[in-house]
């Protein structure tokens, strides 16, 4: 069955009636939070090492030339696991929809009837030249290794007269890096959900993405054999993750305390705290993914260096735990509470491509 998209004006119900149904509580399941953790990993992830990138200045000779070979190792494993987080996230995002093979229709559908409004429309364009600027990324850190691509990596890592080129790439993908990580929690603060209706959530999204990203990147980082490059990317992949779990405890809890205040958002709030997702998010988000991790993350430049790469693997698995279970326990689960209204305003309804939302 074809879905003819509306013509302007937009009109849409803004009302389940009493009870939302069963079919449409279903649309707010893991695909989705697994979606916008990934999002958050492949965005922020690509941020933090491109502005590490504007720091690096190497000589066409020297001895520095080892190193750049061991950072390149690094670097394209950040291209990489940026790459495939974003398509992972796009994917989750396309499944969920409803029906995927008409799920392309959100740009024609966008652009033809200017939604430039709808931050379901912005985001793909986000995530879009992200991705593109991603794949630039990774052509240049395998240009150490495939002769191919060793032109685009020269004036990336090499003071020719295009080195100041790459300060433009490194811009664009820390926009559009932070513009993918921020924009589903733009959205979700755009509908009628109560606890989603809170300003903290815009930041919550793109600084949980910052502390898995930093995580997985302390992991990479033993790809690493030298050990003055590696000592230093530890160092500083393990600072960001610290500040970043931190600004992560700190801004749940200022997202949960407005939810407290607001009549709307009371019942999620009381839900994820005291009923019935209270042990998963005391365990999974506050225990495992941010108690545990701040602690290792403290104890980490205590130990012997021959037992990084123990305690580097188990953070990136805490985080990573933590960080998908607050998108669901947090975020996603508190859809059930609310009052019976569309999730979603007029101007923030799902473009009617085929989504539960849209049909």
């Amino acid at each position: 069955m074809t879905i003819t998209p509306p013509l302007p004006p937009f009109t849409y119900p803004v009302s389940w009636g009493p009870d939302m149904s069963p079919t449409h509580q279903a649309v707010w399941n893991v695909k989705v939070a697994l979606a916008y953790f990934l999002i958050g990993l492949g965005s922020m992830i690509s941020v933090v090492s491109s502005v590490d990138d504007a720091k690096i200045a190497i000589p066409t000779s020297g001895g520095e030339q080892m190193s750049i070979k061991e950072i390149s190792k690094f670097k394209l494993g950040i291209g990489l696991t940026s790459l495939v987080s974003l398509i992972l996230g796009l994917v989750f995002l396309v499944l969920d929809a409803g029906k995927p093979a008409t799920a392309w229709e959100i740009f024609t559908y966008g652009l033809e009837y200017g939604r430039w409004e709808s931050w379901m429309f912005l985001g793909t364009i986000f995530l879009s030249v992200l991705l593109l600027l991603v794949l630039i990324y990774d052509g240049i850190w395998l240009g150490s290794f495939v002769k191919i691509f060793s032109r685009i990596n020269s004036w990336y890592i090499v003071k020719t007269k295009m080195f100041s080129i790459r300060y433009v790439l490194i811009a664009l993908i820390i926009i559009f890096g932070i513009l993918s990580a921020s924009y589903g929690g733009v959205l979700f603060s755009q509908t009628n959900i109560g606890l989603w209706r809170n300003p903290i959530i815009v930041l919550l999204f793109p600084v949980s993405g910052l502390s898995s990203a930093a995580a997985f990147g302390l992991t990479l980082t033993l790809l690493i054999k030298d050990k003055s490059v590696r000592d230093y990317n530890l160092l500083l992949w393990s600072k960001i993750d610290l500040f970043a779990e931190i600004s992560e405890a700190v801004l749940i809890v200022l997202f949960l305390y407005i939810g407290v205040l607001s009549s709307y958002a009371s019942t999620s709030v009381y839900e994820v705290l005291f009923g019935r997702y209270s042990v998963y998010f005391w365990v999974l988000v506050v225990t495992i993914g941010l108690t545990i991790p701040m602690l290792l993350e403290i104890l980490l430049h205590r130990l012997s260096p021959a037992m990084y790469k123990y305690i580097v693997v188990i953070i990136t698995i805490l985080v990573i735990v933590g960080a998908v279970a607050l998108r669901y326990y947090v975020v996603i689960a508190s859809a059930y509470f609310y009052p019976p209204l569309s999730p979603f305003t007029p101007t923030q309804l799902q473009f009617p491509w085929g989504t539960c939302w849209g049909e």
